[in-house]
């Protein structure tokens, strides 16, 4: 995840694509919408890396790059429904690294919904310690490529909107590496943006380590801040 051009990410989206269509040929059948979907995705990536340095197309550019992050979030849903798991896997992992080429690229993210969705699966499922440290540096460049509108939504009454469950996962995935100084910059990129969730998270983080027996200096990290933002909070009440 960390090394990457376009025609890589290209290679990605026409293995699933023809993982797919080769899906549905042996069975004698065909889906319009899916091969639409596939030749408006074509059409983008052949020539997006010419619009990413095109300065006089950057809206265009913005818009259909988050068009086609829709497109593929429905790619995925459909093939879930009909349980092609291998196909999913390619689109899930295409619609990742092409949202972080788009984000390198100056692009900005409007659709953040299904991007957060493939963050939390992949937090929830990496294991090495190196992987979830770039998965974090991947996802600090997404959050800070996503819409300043989205970033300025504090509607604390949708606790499913997508900018919380983003910086969520951001620091839930920083306590995971076990980087006490990675957990330090993270948790206090989250006290400046989500300051009414402070206590929730970090009551859940103290939970957290003894139930899963975090290492004593990532653990030391969490206390101080748990002390500082939840138990003098508990106090008071």
């Amino acid at each position: 995840m960390s090394e990457f051009e376009l025609p890589d990410i290209v290679a990605l989206f026409h293995k699933g694509s023809d993982s797919l269509t080769q899906f549905f040929a042996e069975q004698g059948r065909s889906d319009n919408d899916m091969l639409l979907a596939f030749d408006e995705i074509d059409k983008f990536l052949s020539n997006a890396g010419e619009m990413a340095s095109n300065k006089s197309q950057t809206e265009i550019f913005n818009s259909r790059a988050n068009e086609l992050i829709l497109l593929i979030d429905r790619l995925m849903v459909f093939s879930s429904q009909i349980k092609h798991h291998e196909s999913f896997s390619y689109f899930e992992e295409f619609l990742f690294l092409f949202s972080l080429w788009f984000a390198k690229s100056g692009g900005t993210i409007s659709k953040l919904i299904p991007i957060v969705n493939v963050i939390a699966a992949f937090s929830n499922r990496l294991r090495d310690q190196e992987e979830l440290i770039q998965l974090l540096a991947n996802i600090d460049v997404l959050i800070h490529a996503t819409e300043q509108s989205i970033q300025d939504d504090m509607d604390d009454r949708d606790p499913r909107r997508p900018w919380r469950v983003l910086l969520l996962n951001y620091a839930i995935t920083a306590t995971r590496t076990h980087e006490p100084a990675l957990m330090d910059n993270t948790f206090q990129f989250l006290i400046q943006n989500l300051p009414d969730d402070l206590k929730q998270f970090f009551t859940e983080g103290m939970s957290q380590m003894t139930a899963l027996d975090y290492p004593e200096p990532v653990r030391e990290v969490m206390e101080k801040y748990y002390r500082q933002y939840a138990a003098q909070e508990v106090k008071k009440n």
